[in-house]
């Protein structure tokens, strides 16, 4: 009698194991779609709207892979390397964009991400480019920098983290800021309008 309750006991967790696990593998999809929460009750099945769909279809962006510094020497000139990589400055009213008027926008010359409309773009007489709003809030980052003997908000960019200039409050309306930017920290990327296509 013992010896058959106990192999009686010991089927049932092994046929148990093996009808939960094909469960599993067959109900994969399912539990995926309708998940407990944390309250230990089921969610909504997962729905996919037009929306979503349209979502789905976007190319998913390339993890950025920063380049070495040893690779910054061989693809950047010195200026660039120089304003991006050690915080340097160029010569004011003897850089590229300062009196760029044409309309387009200001990409981060060591990572490509984008940093500055030419519609936010304004004269301020410095003689570098300068800005009163960066493209996204998340484009640009800051920190303080007490190279000089006051301190000030050095801007670089947010993905990177290369150098771009800094920010001053004597911009125009509508954010009273001034984006003081290095050209050699930018690559332009002109607009292509309708008359040249």
């Amino acid at each position: 009698m013992h010896s058959r309750s106990w192999r009686f006991g010991a089927l049932r967790p092994l046929s148990f194991g093996l009808v939960g696990a094909s469960g599993l593998l067959l109900g994969g999809l399912v539990l995926r779609a309708d998940e407990s929460n944390s309250s230990g009750r089921s969610s909504a099945p997962l729905e996919v709207t037009q929306e979503d769909a349209s979502e789905s279809d976007k190319p998913l962006e390339e993890e950025y892979v920063p380049a070495t510094k040893a690779e910054l020497r061989r693809r950047l000139n010195r200026i660039q390397y120089d304003v991006t990589q050690n915080a340097a400055t160029e010569p004011a009213f003897r850089n590229a964009y300062w009196n760029n008027k044409k309309n387009g926008v200001y990409h981060c010359i060591v990572c490509d991400q984008a940093l500055f409309d030419s519609k936010t773009k304004f004269k301020s007489g410095t003689g570098w480019p300068s800005f009163y709003l960066p493209i996204a809030k998340d484009a640009v980052g800051y920190q303080t920098d007490y190279k000089m003997l006051y301190p000030r908000t050095e801007v670089h960019c947010k993905r990177c983290e290369a150098h771009l200039g800094h920010l001053f409050d004597d911009g125009p309306a509508p954010t009273g800021k001034r984006f003081c930017m290095n050209s050699a920290s930018m690559k332009f990327i002109e607009e292509k309008s309708e008359s040249k296509k």
